[in-house]
């Protein structure tokens, strides 16, 4: 297959009269496309810009950049649980996980508390390896790629090591200081140009951003139709977490290591710690930029 990232840039190629509309049915059921497993998605893994389709990788980017626009964003940060110890190759689902990080998600069978804040594992040193959280971080962002608005829209999970603190390269930041710093001047985050760049001094995969530049009104006109298209509010609405996204590649999108000892086939159960639903506490910024931190720290 080829290793171009070409392949993913819109509908040059393709007659007037075949662009536009929904898959078939005969494509979905070809495909595999159950569900969300269709939808197109930037991965971070390994430090490399991967294109897939569901769980398929079609296409890479080896720049440490990619130019895109965010055209929408889940409502808060997301938080994501997985029980038991990594294991590289492993396709697993998460025990629990909050599409706004404030309580688990409606499609959550057994949540590990009411609430996010009060949760067991979102303390620190609950996670099996280190002395972070065993509940991670996260910003679920919908994209379009820079030479191609009008294309395809992309999802894109941003580790909670890139979202809080600051960076070493003055000419970026991470998620909440970019946009705040657009604010500033400003500018919508889904007003411009983001570059997405790894973070080369970063321990463990790290994004950095800074704006390119203001989208033209042709472009703005898109974006904004973009923003409320179908594919865009499934990259960042509730997610039934599929065979499509693997334990593997969540952590490492994370910031995860391998862990250097050999593991169980089957993951460690981690027994569910009953609370008692109570007033959810205030979690001040400097608080969760403190866990992101630890996180970091711990990889």
């Amino acid at each position: 297959m080829a290793n171009d990232v070409a392949l993913f840039e819109g509908m040059a190629n393709v007659p007037a009269h075949l662009q536009g509309g929904e898959l078939s049915e005969t494509a979905k059921a070809l495909g595999g496309a159950g569900g969300g497993q269709s939808l197109k998605r930037v991965s971070i893994r390994g430090g490399v810009f991967r294109m897939m389709v569901g769980s398929q990788e079609v296409a890479t980017n080896e720049d440490r950049g990619m130019n895109m626009i965010i055209v929408k964003s889940a409502p808060g940060w997301s938080r994501t649980y997985y029980e038991g110890v990594y294991k590289e190759g492993v396709t697993a689902s998460p025990a629990c996980w909050s599409d706004d990080g404030n309580a688990p998600s409606a499609n959550v069978e057994n949540p590990q508390s009411p609430l996010c804040a009060s949760c067991p594992q979102n303390v620190k040193g609950s996670a099996l390896q280190g002395t972070g959280k065993a509940c991670r971080y996260s910003a679920r962002l919908a994209v379009v790629l820079e030479g191609d608005p009008k294309g395809d829209v992309y999802g894109i999970q941003v580790p909670g090591t890139s979202i809080f603190g600051d960076t070493e390269n003055a000419k970026y930041d991470s998620l909440q200081d970019y946009v705040k710093k657009l604010a500033g001047f400003g500018y919508d985050v889904i007003k411009v140009v983001t570059e997405f760049r790894f973070d080369a001094k970063a321990n463990g995969t790290r994004l950095m951003f800074r704006a390119v530049r203001p989208l033209n009104e042709d472009e703005w006109a898109v974006v904004q139709q973009k923003s409320e298209s179908a594919e865009a509010k499934a990259h960042v609405g509730d997610r039934s977490f599929k065979k499509s996204e693997s334990e593997e590649e969540l952590k490492a999108n994370d910031g995860f290591e391998k862990p250097k000892a050999e593991v169980k086939a089957e993951p460690e159960e981690v027994e569910p710690v009953k609370v008692s639903k109570k007033k959810e506490p205030v979690v001040t910024q400097d608080e969760a930029l403190s866990d992101i931190l630890d996180e970091w720290g711990d990889d």
